[in-house]
């Protein structure tokens, strides 16, 4: 009995997807009861993992209900104006909002790490409660013109072509592409080298 290879491709998206999204779900919601029940004051690196947390557990939610939906409807993203704006808006948003925490931990703990004591001063809960208002401020206001400019074309979901294109591939590139994956590299190694001279 053979099974194309569209069946093959529903059968794994919707067990696959279903099972990824019930163990995601899971995973952090626990992580979630963890730190939110520390008997301790909470630690700036703790509020930076329950921040990306949350927001984990809403793009998980969010994006692969929409992945199991589109195996068995048509992808309402193709269809509808409404939809195709108002995905691109949150799911660029979510995805920004995670990046830029883990951004926000990495950075804390290079400061955790430092031998000076006034750059150590930065690592503290008050000052991260602060950071996680304003990026999330921030990372909600950053897309809003997704919302704005992007159209159904083709009955695809793409960014309005003209400069608006060319603007959108320079703002991925340079918001979402290199920035996050540089700044915890530069981070990382900072943090590494300060642990190795403790």
């Amino acid at each position: 009995m053979s099974v194309s290879l569209v069946q093959a491709h529903k059968i794994l998206s919707s067990y696959g997807v279903s099972t990824s999204l019930v163990f995601g779900i899971v995973g952090n919601i626990l992580l979630i009861c963890v730190l939110a029940r520390q008997k301790h004051p909470i630690s700036s690196c703790s509020l930076y993992l329950l921040s990306i947390t949350i927001v984990n557990l809403i793009i998980i939610q969010f994006m692969l209900l929409l992945v199991i939906y589109s195996v068995y409807n048509p992808n309402p993203e193709h269809n509808s104006l409404v939809w195709c704006k108002i995905r691109s808006y949150f799911f660029d948003a979510l995805i920004m909002l995670y990046r830029w925490y883990r951004i926000a931990s990495f950075i804390d703990c290079a400061a955790m790490s430092s031998r000076h004591v006034w750059i150590r001063s930065f690592s503290q809960a008050r000052i991260a409660y602060r950071t996680v208002l304003t990026i999330t401020c921030v990372c909600l206001l950053i897309p809003l013109h997704l919302a704005v400019y992007f159209r159904i074309e083709f009955d695809r979901c793409v960014p309005q072509s003209g400069i608006y294109a060319t603007f959108f591939s320079i703002y991925s590139i340079f918001i979402s592409g290199w920035t996050p994956p540089l700044v915890m590299a530069v981070c990382g190694t900072i943090a590494y080298r300060n642990l190795k001279r403790v």
